[in-house]
């Protein structure tokens, strides 16, 4: 009830208490969420540790620890978590598509794509799952697969990730060259949801390829305000504003985008260029 009512530190107590009397799975995991919830995450996952030392191997626990790692940006520790998850319960969909997102991300597409297709078998049946298998298939070079599983999730999305999936078409569309039907694709995106930031930005790149300046800068300030976690929308505004001669904002533009992304080559070669022509001037 503690808990519940967000009364974290007496809900603390008491688990901490029960665990004295009783050590239960469900107490260390809902201690470890505590810990969680007040911002403490590394006492999290000292209660997920302590929780595994008594229960071994225990799924719940094991779950609750990769998903805190994950959080943390430890990805490594996250998706080994979630390999010992499988090797106990091999029908753990959470932990076979966060393995799946790993190898997706780590260019293995195809290996990827095995694990998607095992959640397909389980019965799981979204517009998600489609988009995943969409993807894979097409870095996979399997590009029939992928138009079917993309028309798929397309036909069963809801309001939640309809924008999403739009987005993720226009790129597929975007890699194949046809400029034309992503366009429209990141146009319906933001027809679905207003604030969606990267189709925005997808968009205003298209803008300034076929020479729409003005419309190109308005929608990249569209997306630096809706999405300023973004860096892409800072970088390619910097990028018009240094064509358009306008330095000291391209300046500024690339310096955030930097702050938001310090490894971004393409940001620190523009950065350059500007530097050089100030030492000029």
């Amino acid at each position: 009830c503690y808990y519940r009512l967000g009364m974290f530190a007496d809900a603390i107590k008491q688990f901490q208490s029960s665990l004295n009397n009783q050590k239960m799975v469900e107490t260390y995991a809902y201690l470890a969420k505590t810990y969680n919830r007040i911002d403490q995450p590394l006492m999290a996952i000292e209660q997920y540790e302590s929780g595994l030392r008594v229960f071994r191997n225990d799924v719940t626990l094991l779950v609750g620890l990769a998903r805190v790692q994950e959080q943390l940006g430890e990805m490594e520790k996250s998706v080994e978590t979630y390999k010992c998850v499988l090797r106990q319960d091999a029908s753990n969909i959470e932990a076979i598509a966060c393995v799946a997102t790993n190898y997706f991300y780590s260019d293995q597409p195809e290996i990827a794509l095995r694990y998607y297709r095992r959640i397909l078998q389980m019965g799981v049946n979204n517009a998600e799952l489609f988009m995943n298998l969409g993807l894979c298939c097409f870095f996979c070079q399997q590009f029939d697969l992928s138009m079917s599983c993309i028309e798929r999730a397309l036909s069963i999305a809801d309001e939640d990730v309809v924008a999403d999936t739009w987005y993720n078409t226009g790129n597929i569309l975007l890699a194949t060259g046809d400029t034309v039907m992503a366009s429209r694709c990141f146009r319906l995106a933001m027809a679905a949801d207003s604030s969606h930031a990267e189709s925005a930005c997808n968009l205003a790149v298209l803008q300034m390829r076929d020479g729409k300046l003005e419309q190109s800068r308005a929608l990249f300030l569209s997306a630096i305000q809706k999405g300023p976690h973004l860096f892409e929308p800072h970088f390619n505004l910097a990028l018009l504003t240094y064509q358009s001669g306008q330095f000291d904002e391209s300046r500024s533009l690339v310096l955030k985008a930097l702050e938001i992304f310090p490894d971004h080559i393409y940001s620190k070669t523009l950065l350059g260029y500007i530097e050089q022509m100030y030492t000029m001037l």
